[in-house]
């Protein structure tokens, strides 16, 4: 029979692995459908565990999709001035690919429904993660408007990450992630090698704007 000082290590080992079993569960339900789609009783079940242990673990919906969402996020932070899209590009595009969803991140921005403090929190991931690190790489390299620049190249992504899981655009599905890294670092590199941002007149000609060699 255990110790009194075992039992509290047995509760608490019990208790880490019911909150990550909901917590992997959240991730996988909320990337693949979404925020209003998924029920608390649908995580309570995916994970194996009741439902109401959610309210003591998270508090509640929004809670435990924001900590999905940062747990999602953990592992895609980079450091400010060294963002290599490309690379990152590809590296998110295989994580979808792997799990058949973009993800709750991309889910959270994406979605017009989901609550507004969930749209915001995954808003400010983004900003933390990678808009505000490929900012600083784009300002130290010269280019204008970094911020309003790193924000629509990240979109960019978001965009390639959510319609490459749907599968709508056969081009894109069937196209290796690196080449599409490839396209969005091309993108990154045009802004910071004195290249000039598109006027009207080029834009309703389809026009790229030219580029100086380096």
């Amino acid at each position: 029979m255990g110790s009194e000082t075992d039992r509290p290590r047995g509760r608490k080992r019990d208790s880490d692995a019911t909150r990550a079993a909901l917590l992997a569960a959240a991730r996988d339900l909320f990337g693949r459908h979404g925020y209003e789609a998924v029920t608390l009783r649908d995580i309570g079940e995916r994970a194996g565990v009741d439902a109401s242990l959610i309210a003591r673990y998270f508090g509640g919906k929004v809670a435990v999709y924001r900590s999905a969402v940062a747990e999602d996020t953990r592992e895609v932070s980079a450091s400010a001035q060294t963002l290599d899209l490309g690379s990152f590009t590809a590296y998110a595009l295989h994580r979808a690919d792997r799990r058949g969803a973009p993800g709750p991140l991309v889910q959270a921005l994406l979605s017009q429904s989901s609550a507004p403090e969930v749209r915001a929190s995954a808003a400010d991931e983004m900003r933390t993660r990678l808009i505000s690190p490929l900012a600083g790489r784009l300002a130290a390299e010269g280019a204008d408007d970094p911020e309003g620049r790193a924000e629509a190249l990240i979109s960019c992504l978001v965009g390639v990450i959510a319609m490459r899981s749907s599968g709508l655009f056969d081009g894109l599905s069937a196209m290796p992630p690196e080449t599409i890294g490839a396209i969005l670092e091309a993108a990154v590199q045009a802004h910071t090698q004195g290249g000039s941002t598109p006027g009207p007149a080029q834009c309703r000609q389809g026009s790229a704007p030219p580029v100086d060699e380096a």
